[in-house]
């Protein structure tokens, strides 16, 4: 036989050393598979096992309460979840872990016998060991141990009502040449509120949840939510908000002055005897603006108090529906006679 040349047998060689390493891979690869195999099966046997077995262990419970006494209102916070010490089995326990909406213990707190807090009529509680049957009763295959905490504080106050103004908390910019041509209305304008008298006398007027709009060009009307209040109630709870907006033009009006607090027996004699006031109103209450609509006063009771021989005008009456309100002169020069 002839020997073969040196590339051939390299090559051969190189050929022999790659199946042995993929044999070797592959022996390999079985053995960790079924290392992991078996190790899976360990883990299963070991978590059923586990879960067979009884453990104690803490439960946060959601509690809801019902039926307070009448004509009282609470006025503390009480817990919305209780902690329960319990004694259960792995997989009940899971079962509870895994749940995403669980029921909450109802607490109808005139079913319970209430004791007073001593020196403190007002204040009252219950032990809350007294609902352990009933607890278990909706935590089926679950041994309760222990409640914590172990009492439940209620503190009341009488309960008040009235009505209130509703003031809507909306900050709005304009489009440019736009504004708003009236105060907000309001459907309804007031609403009754109840809640501990403490809290109730205090209150003079309630607001709506805070709207922010921006260049805005058109009247608009929504129905808004009242902005909550600790311990408060509304009835009702929305109102309806309607904005008048449209585009404006600048005016300007001529109003005499008059003047106020002026004895019988003298006569104050301004000059000039009118202001013009200029202002940005709506274009469909264009049309409408006149003199009557302001009133412009100078108040004797000044006179000697001012320096030099001149009094300050004021605007005292002017329509909500127009804005940027200007006028001249601000102070004018009189004589008094007699």
């Amino acid at each position: 036989m002839q020997d073969q040349p040196p590339g051939n047998r390299i090559l051969a060689d190189l050929l022999g050393m790659t199946r042995k390493s993929r044999r070797k891979k592959i022996t390999l690869n079985r053995r960790v598979l079924v290392f992991f195999f078996f190790l899976l099966l360990s883990v299963l046997f070991w978590f059923l096992t586990a879960m067979n077995q009884e453990y104690e262990a803490s439960i946060s419970y959601p509690v809801r309460y019902m039926r307070f006494p009448e004509k009282k209102v609470l006025v503390n916070d009480i817990p919305d979840k209780l902690e329960l010490s319990v004694i259960a089995g792995g997989y009940t326990l899971l079962r509870y872990q895994l749940q995403s909406r669980i029921d909450p213990i109802i607490f109808d707190v005139n079913s319970f016998s209430l004791n007073t807090v001593l020196g403190d009529p007002s204040t009252l509680y219950i032990l809350t060991s007294y609902a352990k049957d009933r607890i278990a009763k909706q935590l089926s295959e679950i041994e309760i141990l222990n409640i914590s905490p172990d009492s439940l504080f209620f503190q009341f106050a009488d309960k008040a009502s009235k009505k209130v103004p509703v003031e809507p908390d909306i900050n709005i910019s304009f489009e440019k040449q736009y504004m708003q041509v009236g105060p907000y209305l309001v459907e309804p304008d007031s609403v009754t509120i109840s809640g501990p008298e403490t809290i109730i006398d205090t209150i003079e007027v309630v607001a709506t949840e805070a709207v922010i709009m921006s260049d805005a060009s058109r009247s608009f009307d929504m129905e808004l939510e009242m902005q909550p209040l600790h311990k408060v109630e509304f009835d009702p709870f929305e109102v309806w908000i309607q904005v008048p907006i449209e585009k404006f033009t600048e005016a300007s009006v001529k109003v005499r002055i008059e003047v106020i607090n002026m004895p019988e027996s003298l006569l104050l004699r301004p000059f000039p005897p009118a202001v013009t006031v200029s202002c940005q109103i709506g274009l469909s209450a264009y049309e409408t603006l006149n003199e009557h609509l302001f009133r412009a006063v100078i108040d004797y009771a000044e006179v000697g108090n001012m320096l030099g021989n001149k009094l300050q005008v004021q605007i005292i009456k002017m329509p909500v529906y127009i804005q940027s309100v200007n006028f001249t002169p601000k102070s004018v020069e009189y004589i008094v006679e007699r």
